[in-house]
C-alpha cells in the first residue's frame, strides 16, 4: 500500500515507473520543435517545462535544438575540468552557470536523459584552461551539444565540427565525436545541424562506431529541391539504417523548420515541418533495431500546404549547371549524362488544370556545388524536379501562392543511377560517397517509404546502380531524386557547367567514351530489369 502511494506521488511530481530498460526492444524518444525567442530566461522556462511534459509521456530521451536556448549568453561546459569532480550540476548551483543548474535540475527531477545546444565559451585570456586546448590567450567560442542523463549528470559535450558561416565560433576537433550510452541499453552518436552534410561526423560516427541511434540538434535553413528539413533527416536515416532523432529550431522567416523521430527504411514514427511559428513536442516509441516498427506510431504530421507559402526556402544554385531535359505529359524514356554520373529515366505523366502549373526537368549533375558561399561540397544526382515554367532558371523555386492541381500526376517514375563505385576511406572507416533517396511533396515532407522502392547494387565490378522508383501514382510530387554527397571533392571550386540542357535522348558526341560505356552498362542493367517486369 505505501509502495503503491510512493508511485502515485512519484507521478504526480513528474516522475514516471515506466521507464525503459537495458532488455526492453524499444525506448520512448521526444524532439522539440521550438520556436525561435529572444529571451534567454524565458526560454530557459520553457525548456523546464517541455522536459517535464516529455517525462510525462514517458520519453527516455528529449532532444531540443540547437541555439534556441541561449541567445547571446554564454554557457561554461568544463568537462574536462570541474565537472570530473562535480558531473551534476543541480547539486553544485554555485559552481555552475544557471542554464545547467537548471537543465541539470530538471532532468533530475524528472529521471529523462535530456539534450541541449548552447553557445560554449572557454576563457584562454589568462593562459591556459584545465582540460582545453588554448593556443591563444583570446576567448573561444563553440556551437556546443550537453547530454544528461537521469540523475542530472553532464555525460557528454560535442562541439559542432562543420561550421555554417559562424565566424565568431571555433570549429570542434575531428577527432572528438559526440557519443554517449544510456540505462536503456542504447548507445547514441549526436551532431549538429551542417554536420550531417559531412563524412566526418555524420557517416564515419555511423560506420566506424557502429552506431545505430543518432541524435540531432538543428536550425536548418531549408533548400529546393534536395535539402528541405525533413527531407534530407528521413532520407539521413534511411540511407545509414539509423533510429534519427532530430530536434528543429522554428523560425520560418529564415527558413527554419522542420523536426521528426525516424527509424531506418520504415521512415517518421512522427514529424513535422509547419509553415508558421510552432513550439511542439513530438514523441514515439522507438525499436531498437531500425526499421523494426511493430506498433503504432503518430506518423508524420501534415500542414495544409498554404501555410508553407511563409516558410521561406533557398534554391539549390548547382540547378543551373545540372544538364537537364524537359519532361512532357505521356510516356517517355532516355539517359542523361554529366562526367561520372548517366542518369536512366522512364516517366508517364498527366498535367492537371491549376491556375498554376508546374512543369518538370529530369537533371543529372557530377560537381562541385557551394553552400551558401560558406564552403563547397561534391555531389552526384540523378532527379525530377518542379519548376514555375520551361525556363532551368525556374526550377528549385515554388509559386508565390500554393493552389491545387498545381503538380503533374506521376504514373510511372523510375530512376537508374549509374555511378562509380563507392570507395571507404581506411583512416577513417567510412564510406567517401553515400547515396540517398529523397522525395519532396508540395506540403514539403517526403513521400512514404512504402510508396517507393530504393536499392543499390554493384554491377560487373563496374559501377553501382542506384535504382530508385514510385510503387504507386502519386499527385502533389515537387521532386524525386538519387542525391549522392560526394565527400573526396569538398572545398574544391564549385562546377559551372552553363546551364546545359539535352534536347533529346541520343547525343553521341555529348561525352567521353568512359561515360559512353557507363551509358550503355545503366542502358544494359535498366533493359535487363524491364524484361524482369
Amino acid at each position: 500500500m505505501a509502495r503503491h502511494s510512493l508511485c502515485i506521488l512519484l507521478c504526480l511530481f513528474g516522475f514516471s515507473s515506466q521507464k525503459s530498460t537495458f532488455d526492453d526492444t524499444s525506448y520512448v524518444a521526444a524532439v522539440v520543435e521550438y520556436e525561435v525567442r529572444a529571451n534567454s530566461s524565458l526560454n530557459l522556462q520553457n525548456y523546464v517545462q517541455l522536459i517535464r511534459d516529455a517525462a510525462k509521456e514517458n520519453a527516455d530521451i528529449v532532444v531540443f535544438p540547437e541555439m534556441t536556448l541561449t541567445v547571446r549568453d554564454h554557457v561554461v561546459v568544463p568537462i574536462n575540468g570541474l565537472l570530473k569532480d562535480y558531473p551534476v550540476p543541480a547539486l553544485q548551483p554555485n559552481l555552475y552557470d544557471e542554464v545547467l543548474v537548471s537543465i541539470s535540475s530538471a532532468a533530475k527531477e524528472n529521471q529523462i536523459y535530456v539534450v541541449v545546444n548552447v553557445e560554449e565559451i572557454v576563457d584562454c585570456t589568462s593562459g591556459d584552461v584545465a582540460g582545453e586546448s588554448c593556443p591563444e590567450q583570446k576567448v573561444y567560442l563553440y556551437n556546443t551539444n550537453v547530454v544528461l542523463d537521469r540523475g542530472g549528470a553532464v555525460i557528454d559535450r560535442y562541439r559542432k565540427i562543420n561550421l555554417f558561416g559562424e565566424s565568431t565560433r571555433k570549429p570542434g576537433s575531428l577527432s572528438d565525436l559526440g557519443i554517449f550510452e544510456t540505462d536503456f541499453g542504447v548507445k547514441f552518436g549526436h551532431f549538429i545541424c551542417f554536420d550531417l552534410m559531412f563524412q566526418v561526423p555524420a557517416i564515419q560516427i555511423v560506420q566506424k562506431y557502429n552506431i545505430t541511434d543518432i541524435v540531432f540538434s538543428t536550425m536548418w535553413f531549408s533548400e529546393l529541391p534536395y535539402l528541405t528539413a525533413v527531407q534530407i533527416q528521413e532520407a539521413y536515416a534511411f540511407s545509414m539504417n539509423v533510429n534519427f532523432l532530430g530536434a528543429g529550431a522554428n523560425n520560418v522567416r529564415v527558413g527554419s523548420a522542420g523536426s521528426g523521430i525516424y527509424s531506418g527504411k520504415a521512415g517518421a514514427l512522427v514529424s513535422i515541418i509547419p509553415g508558421v511559428s510552432t513550439t511542439k513536442l513530438l514523441v514515439a516509441r522507438v525499436p531498437k533495431v531500425p526499421g523494426q516498427v511493430n506498433e503504432t506510431v503518430p506518423g508524420p504530421i501534415y500542414n495544409s500546404p498554404t501555410e508553407q507559402d511563409n516558410l521561406y526556402l533557398l534554391t539549390d544554385p548547382s540547378l543551373v549547371s545540372h544538364t537537364t531535359r524537359l519532361l512532357t505529359p505521356g510516356n517517355q524514356q532516355f539517359i542523361l549524362t554529366d562526367n561520372d554520373v548517366s542518369c536512366y529515366f522512364r516517366v508517364r505523366l498527366s498535367e492537371r488544370s491549376g491556375s498554376n502549373t508546374y512543369r518538370y526537368r529530369a537533371g543529372a549533375f557530377s560537381g562541385v556545388r557551394t553552400y551558401s558561399g560558406f564552403t563547397t561540397g561534391g555531389i552526384r544526382v540523378c532527379s525530377v524536379f518542379a519548376c514555375t515554367n520551361d525556363t532551368l532558371q525556374s526550377c528549385g523555386q515554388r509559386f508565390p501562392q500554393y493552389s491545387p492541381n498545381s503538380t503533374a500526376v506521376f504514373e510511372t517514375l523510375v530512376i537508374n543511377a549509374g555511378v562509380p563505385i563507392p570507395e571507404t576511406d581506411e583512416a577513417l572507416s567510412a564510406k567517401k560517397t553515400v547515396y540517398f533517396p529523397v522525395t519532396l511533396d508540395t506540403s514539403l515532407m517526403p513521400l512514404r517509404p512504402d510508396f517507393y522502392n530504393f536499392e543499390e547494387r554493384q554491377i560487373l565490378n563496374a559501377l553501382t546502380v542506384c535504382s530508385f522508383n514510385l510503387r504507386i501514382s502519386v499527385a502533389d510530387l515537387y521532386s524525386f531524386a538519387v542525391f549522392g554527397r560526394e565527400y573526396t571533392t569538398d572545398e574544391e571550386e564549385t562546377t559551372d557547367n552553363n546551364g546545359n540542357t539535352t534536347p533529346a535522348p541520343e547525343d553521341p558526341d555529348s561525352d567521353s567514351s568512359g561515360v559512353h560505356r557507363l551509358h550503355l552498362l545503366v542502358l544494359l542493367f535498366c533493359t535487363l530489369a524491364l524484361l524482369r517486369l
